[in-house]
């Protein structure tokens, strides 16, 4: 036995990386705008630069728009940034990441349902292995924990979750539809930046941004979204959408400690043990038999 980490899972790990800093982007961003307005001026920006380069390469071809799953996604995925959004103005970042991130083992039952995948023991080991780490560092030990502090924002950042777990089992039938990752990422950020517009016109009620705020939206539209959705997508055509909700449970990891570094929120025992538990999690996922690949 060997631990080989192929390139789609270092796609993903990197995607993981890149929106581990997003939730602290977004908390500031939220702080500094309405939470829907700015979902939809991030969407709108991500899918400028993914269409502008995908028709500097030659790639670009409206008629992705044509296929329903795309629009599918791209509503499941709105929505989704909306409640996050929403939630995040009333949690902290740490939270929302660990919140969110819960969404694994809805992922791997809705996968194995509609996309028929195996439960494998090494897979189920590893998601047993991450929802413990997940769970000691959302509650610290103290299941009561998990409905402390201010619970509507908790619970609309898990409902994100809920909603982010069938986006990435659908996500997954896109994909192995369509052979260009790239422009299937650009046509599923356009459609969700289309399906943003609407909820924002009937629930927002402030359309301006700070110099933060609009700062955070660039970063967020360029990395968070563009490019960390390039390199989610192309992890996600190597592996399983079960295998790799795992293994961006490590997105965890990296917004603890920005949030740390950056917003002074204070890691404790219960998340070097949670935290410790999910790489773990991921390890299993790629330890693989030499040879294979």
């Amino acid at each position: 036995m060997r631990l080989k980490i192929d390139r789609y899972e270092q796609m993903l790990i990197l995607a993981s990386f890149v929106w581990g800093t997003s939730f602290v982007a977004t908390k500031l961003g939220v702080e500094q705008a309405d939470p829907l307005f700015f979902a939809f001026i991030r969407f709108t920006i991500g899918a400028e630069v993914l269409v502008i380069v995908a028709v500097l390469v030659g790639s670009f071809d409206l008629s992705i728009l044509k296929d329903k799953m795309i629009w599918g996604i791209g509503l499941l995925n709105a929505i989704g940034l909306a409640l996050q959004n929403v939630g995040m103005t009333q949690t902290s970042a740490t939270n929302s990441v660990l919140l969110v991130d819960i969404n694994v083992v809805f992922v791997a039952l809705i996968a194995s349902v509609v996309l028929k995948e195996q439960l494998r023991p090494k897979t189920i080991m590893g998601m047993l292995i991450g929802l413990i780490g997940v769970a000691i560092v959302a509650t610290e030990g103290d299941l009561s924990q998990m409905f402390g502090g201010t619970f509507t924002g908790n619970l609309i950042v898990f409902l994100a979750g809920v909603v982010w777990a069938f986006y990435i089992v659908y996500q997954k039938k896109t994909v192995d539809r369509h052979k260009d990752a790239y422009l299937t990422a650009t046509g599923v950020i356009m459609a969700t930046a289309i399906c943003s517009l609407p909820l924002t016109i009937a629930f927002s009620r402030n359309y301006t941004l700070t110099a933060t705020g609009m700062s955070m939206a660039i970063y967020l539209g360029v990395f968070g979204t563009a490019f960390a959705f390039l390199l989610y997508l192309y992890g996600l055509k190597g592996k399983g959408a079960t295998d790799s909700s795992i293994i961006l449970l490590l997105e965890i990891v990296f917004a603890m400690f920005f949030a740390f570094a950056i917003l002074a929120e204070m890691p404790t025992i219960a998340t070097a043990v949670g935290g410790a538990l999910i790489v773990g999690s991921i390890i299993i996922v790629s330890f693989q038999e030499n040879g294979k690949g």
